[in-house]
């Protein structure tokens, strides 16, 4: 594979056919960094269930394509007054339609030519963006999407930025702006095998006590048992016994639960029917006896296993010592457990900071959702406005100590 940027052309193509997006998404999937969110399985999903209108970013060296990116473009409005266009990578813009919860969000990419393709495939972006457009990609890891990115007709450097020379001369300075941030949180096996620790081993001595306290109450109730769903009807069974455990836990209103967003309830329906009968979906009912502790919805990719969400029963409290009961510790360690028998390389608990997940990693990655855009007097203004109410509350802080 050529490395020289030379050699690397972009496209922007508006709603290509999709058979030919598959097959060449599926082609390039095999040579590009196993992600179950770039995966044709969750895309293919993803445009099935909510996208008619998209364009896709193609890099190609010579007549491989070492690049794929699929852009949703959604108006923002505050009312009437439009905000710009937000240019979505594997988003739609649309806030129930996105609580499908994408991580590890970035384009896909060959692995041998990635660090390159990435800015040049943001610069084709960018080059179909004006005004008080905003390029959004998120929720994804801190990557270089603008170094070296060809906006038109050439860059140079200034400084440690990048400066971006359009094809009508003007020379501008991207502007990367975090919307959201947070952590992801994982427990990699290798480090536990190398000085031969077991689970219980490598857990601090109040999580072990936490675990094991929680786990003698439930082997006195009749012992704890995974069920892990064999077929798709199964699963969806079980994906609909979660809804009562997270809503009650979440929220019902739109934002909350996701079980509480019809959208949310398709994705995910489909993905079951499409991803259960490979083994990537996988989806455990845990029981203490004939106590119903709750369902984990897990993805099992690239020899990972990725926690999505659990719904819990958190209402078995039924004696003083119960109180204590550690529903989440206990259904994590017994899938942990699980997944070290049977030969995973980790345990991703994906993004979001809890302390359970604290508890079990021993890795963090950083997890952003980042806004790529040029200068434009809106978002002057927006900062001038943020600098102000930072201003006046830490004025009326200080009149209060």
């Amino acid at each position: 594979m050529a490395r020289n940027s030379d050699f690397f052309q972009c496209e922007w193509v508006v709603n290509p056919d999709q058979k030919w997006l598959k097959t060449q998404w599926l082609a390039l999937e095999a040579r590009a960094e196993s992600n179950l969110f770039l995966s044709w399985l969750w895309i293919g999903t993803w445009l099935d269930c909510f996208v008619d209108d998209f364009s896709v970013v193609v890099a190609r060296n010579e007549a491989c394509v070492v690049g794929l990116g699929i852009i949703v473009i959604h108006e923002n409005k505050m009312t009437s007054l439009s905000l710009g266009r937000q240019f979505c990578l594997h988003r739609t813009g649309d806030r129930l339609l996105d609580q499908i919860w994408i991580e590890y969000n970035d384009f896909l990419l060959d692995r041998t030519v990635a660090d390159l393709v990435r800015p040049l495939m943001t610069a084709c972006v960018m080059n179909n963006m004006k005004g008080a457009d905003t390029f959004v990609v998120g929720v994804t890891q801190d990557k270089d999407f603008l170094s070296c990115a060809v906006m038109g007709t050439d860059t140079f450097e200034h400084g440690t930025d990048t400066l971006m020379v359009l094809a009508d001369g003007t020379v501008v300075l991207p502007e990367k702006e975090v919307g959201w941030e947070s952590q992801a949180f994982q427990l990699y096996f290798a480090p536990l095998q190398k000085q031969h620790q077991t689970l219980d081993s490598y857990l601090s001595r109040s999580a072990r006590y936490q675990i094991k306290r929680s786990m003698k109450i439930y082997q006195a109730a009749g012992g704890l048992k995974v069920i892990t769903a064999s077929s798709v009807a199964q699963g969806l069974v079980l994906f609909e016994h979660a809804a009562g455990y997270h809503l009650k836990r979440w929220g019902n209103r739109p934002g909350q639960s996701g079980f509480a967003n019809p959208h949310f309830l398709r994705f995910h329906q489909e993905l079951i029917r499409r991803g259960l009968p490979s083994g990537t979906v996988a989806i455990h009912h845990i029981y203490a006896g004939e106590r119903d502790l709750g369902v984990v919805y897990n993805f099992h990719h690239g020899n990972w296993v990725l926690f999505y969400l659990s719904a819990l029963n958190y209402d078995l409290s039924s004696s003083a010592e119960d109180r204590h009961l550690k529903p989440g510790l206990v259904a994590h360690y017994l899938l942990i457990q699980m997944a070290m028998e049977q030969g995973f390389d980790g345990y991703d608990f994906m993004g979001g900071v809890s302390r359970y997940k604290q508890t079990f990693a021993n890795q963090t990655v950083g997890f952003a959702v980042y806004h790529y855009r040029f200068p434009h007097l809106l978002y002057r203004m927006k900062k001038v406005i943020r600098g102000l109410k930072r201003r006046v509350w830490s004025q009326n802080n200080s009149r209060c100590s």
